[in-house]
């Protein structure tokens, strides 16, 4: 009676620890194990495949970085009001205006 529910749950906990394991996306085929031509032939087509893939991704980055992105491309206009003249600092001290002055206090 007892040996039911054990096995059942060694086959769960067997199932969820294997459910983990494994490689996601496609598969790689491994490497030859003997033959220099072989060898050669697998080492040229990874070669291959890889500047494909990094030509593809940087062709794809370029494209999308150029359409989504506004920073990439000179702007046709200012983003923001041009500067004060005599303000450098966008932190410093406010422009003079006539009437006051470092010496006027707000009630005369």
């Amino acid at each position: 009676m007892t040996v039911r529910p054990l096995v059942l749950a060694l086959l769960l906990t067997s199932a969820a620890a294997l459910a983990g394991c494994g490689k996601t996306g496609d598969l790689e085929q491994p490497a030859p194990l003997y033959g220099a031509k072989a060898k050669a032939d697998y080492q040229a087509k990874r070669d291959a495949e890889a500047a494909a893939r990094a030509r593809a991704a940087a062709a794809r980055s370029q494209q999308s970085n150029s359409l989504l992105d506004p920073a990439s491309q000179a702007p046709t206009q200012a983003p923001f009001a041009p500067p004060l003249t005599g303000r450098t600092d966008p932190l410093g001290p406010a422009p003079q205006t006539p009437g006051s002055g470092s010496t006027t206090t707000p009630d005369q």
